[in-house]
């Protein structure tokens, strides 16, 4: 199969792509990241677009960007998936959904209309095991955002390890992956980025429903 990876920078994608790369014959083509159209931040976790560029060079897979907006999200996306389908044959994509079975119907809708193969490497696991899997492998990530009803600004900043893990694991209801969008990540340093990749903690901010850290 040969792919594109939908890409937050987060730990689920990166470790969405590592299972779907440890299955011999797959390919990845690029990483896809939905983009704000009205800023130089990514929709999924408002992180800059900058940090998510630097990181595609450690990861040494190309990066496609693209701009849209909340209206226009659909229809962007299948215009993407057209032309990665027709100039460079891409057949598929992968996605790091774990249980949120309405978002998963979605892509899936999205993906029979555009002729494309959607893959879920981590669809139906126990969170706990992605986890331990995606730490056991080496991978490093801290976090980028948090949702204001699910858990303290304290939280930003924070890299996840096994100290994070078990915080979590001590609210009432709180899935460790932030699988209901508690938390949101990035993905530093790991077996599938060549070095590091360069950031600094900035300030912090929040709209209505999030605090978030930038990186810088």
């Amino acid at each position: 199969m040969k792919a594109f990876i939908s890409w937050s920078s987060g730990k689920d994608c990166m470790y969405a792509m590592h299972r779907f790369l440890a299955d011999g014959g797959n390919e990845v083509f690029c990483l896809l990241n939905m983009s704000d159209a009205n800023s130089d931040r990514s929709r999924s976790h408002g992180i800059r677009n900058e940090l998510i560029r630097r990181q595609s060079e450690k990861v040494r897979i190309p990066l496609i960007q693209q701009p849209t907006t909340r209206a226009e999200y659909e229809k962007d996306l299948k215009a993407v998936m057209a032309h990665l389908k027709k100039e460079h044959a891409v057949d598929t994509g992968v996605f790091g959904d774990i249980f949120v079975r309405e978002h998963k119907t979605w892509i899936e809708r999205v993906c029979h209309d555009m002729d494309i193969t959607p893959v879920f490497p981590l669809w139906g696991m126990d969170t706990e095991v992605v986890m331990n899997g995606f730490l056991k492998e080496g991978y490093k990530s801290i976090v980028i955002s948090v949702r204001k009803n699910k858990l303290p600004p304290s939280f930003l900043g924070r890299i996840v390890d096994e100290a994070f893990i078990n915080d979590l694991r001590a609210i009432p209801g709180m899935d460790v992956c932030g699988e209901n969008g508690e938390y949101h990540t990035f993905v530093f340093d790991g077996p599938s980025l060549a070095d590091v990749v360069p950031f600094e903690k900035g300030e912090i901010t929040e709209n209505e429903t999030h605090h978030f850290l930038q990186l810088r």
